[in-house]
């Protein structure tokens, strides 16, 4: 069982472990032999029982049997020899040992004055299920070298899987619910009904790349059963659909091998079921082969743009300084140059100071930027320059890694004919407005933040608008880094359905930027406006929805196979979006989501996001 948790950034929530109970002195282990019987002894489904917390909880064990199954550093999986006919219990269970044991994987052991814990591994108080454990005090081994039970299938052959259901029986904290699980609906149960025991998966193929944890996400049996894949083997999340068909694997038995998006493995995984950090999990108990690991190469933006036509990009750098990642910076410019194609608008998210994570009085991000454009300027062979919108933010006072002071910034050509109206910037704390010069929308700071001192904006990014004009029509740019959903509840937490108390905050900034777009709208209702940027949320979602009723989402041109451009946990997502005006929109050429990273492993990605580009034809202007 994985008992170090690791702490998660930008999107992810920290944790402590429960302390255990004190280990009492060491005794040797008692070799027993003679023939194991059940008489007297308490059946492992029983502890287990058909809710998710065990209904002998805190009771004293006498006796319990069964053959360990994988041992790590403070206990072993044990599982029944004599397993009962009900599926919703599970037959295996965790030993949490008091006392020393050289029990190894197929010994046959005794259990003895022992009691039921459910063990947290986030800690009290955390949104995290808990995991039934069998505090032992005296291990005997019975037996050497049985046979190990046979592993439940998971998949065709075996047990399927639910592929659209999380949970739906309980509507609150499952740990408290008395409700009996339901495995054949719901995805949480149907690992609960699982829990520690041996499981197998056939013909796996991975829809996640190998994370930062060493975690991989699967699905069984080449997805036969799984929801709807992108082209490149991306599980695609969607509104009525979280696929709960993933099945994530851990690393606490084996070292994880590099794994590509797409990755199939030529042999069936065999390993246990665990809980930890939000997810239930299979810990594989051998080495994993793969048949076919190769990485993805990405494809670039379209074409070459006409002098008619304007591109507009988004891409979240990651906690970018370019000044102490040379290498990223070059590698980030690269792509910019080969794979965007040099768009004329580029807004970036997560912009660090110059001094990067260093909390100190720095806030400028003028060093940094300077040296990313030189590496543009580097990459294109001086054929691309770009100039610098930028807003300094106040110290630690728009959310992110402390002392980064991430912003949002705008990149923008100077040799395509776009031009920057100018005028005055604004400052941190400054709020831009309009004023109506004979039916033109003009900021009065530009570029200029939208209620940067108002609650939607406490420790978040402030949206950056600026004006430029294009074939003589104004355009107004609105870059967004809407709040993170770190704190939101994950998928498998205790609490159902999963909270999303950062959820609000982007329905007041996407409410906030909405209001400004109908400002300018009312002024000039043929006004070109984009609205881009790291929204942090789904086209569904409320907040988007907000946006959406005065834009159009361009993300929704893409097939429903090719909505993404984030992946977690094995779900392709949609978190940056490109949305227009409505005199815009129908002169849209392409929209482009460029797979950088999100297919490749995170020590060759130069962020955790995707870039979107969309291209418009700005011929014929009314």
């Amino acid at each position: 069982m994985k008992r170090t948790l690791i702490v998660l950034c930008l999107l992810l929530l920290c944790a402590s472990c429960l302390p255990k109970t004190p280990a009492a002195a060491p005794t040797a282990t008692q070799i027993v032999p003679s023939s194991p019987t059940n008489d007297g002894s308490t059946p492992i489904s029983q502890i287990q029982g058909i809710t998710h917390r065990s209904p002998l909880e805190g009771n004293t064990i006498a006796k319990v049997t069964g053959v360990v199954t994988a041992v790590d550093g403070e206990g072993f999986y044990l599982q029944s020899l004599a397993p009962d006919d009900d599926e919703r219990t599970s037959e295996a269970i965790y030993v949490d040992l008091e006392a020393y044991s050289n029990a190894k994987r197929g010994d046959q052991v005794l259990i003895e004055d022992g009691w039921v814990r459910e063990w947290n591994p986030a800690g009290l108080g955390e949104n995290s299920l808990t995991i039934t454990t069998l505090v032992a005090k005296k291990v005997s081994i019975l037996s050497q070298n049985q046979p190990l039970p046979t592993p439940v299938v998971i998949g065709q052959g075996g047990r399927m899987i639910p592929n659209q259901v999380i949970e739906n029986d309980v509507h609150g904290y499952v740990g408290q619910s008395k409700q009996p699980i339901d495995p054949q609906e719901d995805g949480m149960d149907f690992f609960e009904s699982l829990e520690g025991m041996l499981v197998q998966i056939n013909n796996a193929r991975a829809v996640s790349t190998r994370n930062g944890y060493n975690e991989v996400s699967v699905v069984a049996d080449n997805g036969q059963d799984a929801g709807i894949f992108s082209d490149e083997g991306v599980l695609i999340l969607r509104e009525s659909d979280p696929n709960p068909e993933r099945i994530m694997l851990d690393d606490a038995f084996i070292m994880m091998p590099e794994i590509h998006v797409g990755a199939v493995f030529s042999e069936p995984i065999m390993g246990v079921v665990d809980y930890d950090f939000g997810n239930y999990r299979v810990q594989p108990l051998s080495k994993l082969i793969t048949a076919q690991n190769e990485p993805f190469t990405p494809i670039a933006a379209q074409g070459t743009l006409e002098d008619w036509q304007l591109a507009i990009a988004t891409y979240n750098l990651a906690n970018f300084n370019s000044l102490q990642e040379v290498e990223r910076s070059r590698q980030v410019a690269k792509e910019i140059v080969e794979m965007l194609k040099a768009p004329d608008i580029l807004v970036l998210q997560e912009i660090m100071d110059d001094d990067g994570s260093l909390d100190s009085q720095v806030v400028s991000a003028e060093r940094n930027i300077a040296s990313l454009i030189d590496d543009i300027v580097d990459a294109s062979k001086g054929a691309v320059v770009y100039k610098a919108l930028n807003i300094d933010p106040l110290r630690n006072a728009d959310g992110g890694i402390i002392g980064g002071n991430i912003r949002t910034v705008i990149l923008y050509q100077t040799n395509r004919g776009l031009r920057f109206t100018g005028g005055a910037a604004g400052k941190a704390d400054q709020e831009t407005g309009l004023r109506n010069e004979n039916g033109r929308a003009i900021l009065t700071l530009n570029p200029g933040r939208i209620w940067p001192g108002s609650s939607p904006f406490n420790d978040s990014r402030k949206p950056i608008v600026a004006q430029f004009v294009f074939n003589g029509q104004d355009l107004y740019i609105i870059g967004n880094h809407f709040n993170s959903k770190g704190e939101d509840g994950p998928l498998y937490g205790d609490q159902q359905p999963p909270q999303t108390p950062t959820e609000q905050q982007r329905i007041a900034q996407a409410k906030a930027v909405n209001g400004f777009v109908r400002d300018i709208l009312t002024i000039n209702p043929k006004s070109l406006i984009v609205v881009l940027g790291d929204l942090n949320d789904f086209p569904w979602s409320e907040s988007i929805e907000l946006l959406q009723g005065l834009l159009d989402n361009l993300a929704l041109t893409l097939p429903e196979n090719q909505r993404f451009n984030y992946v977690y946990e094995g779900n392709g997502q949609t978190l940056d979006q490109v949305l227009a005006s409505q005199a815009l929109a129908p002169r849209l050429l392409r929209y482009e989501v460029i797979h950088i990273n999100s297919l490749d492993l995170p020590r060759d990605s130069s962020s955790d996001h995707d870039p979107a580009i969309a291209v418009f034809d700005l011929s014929a202007l009314d």
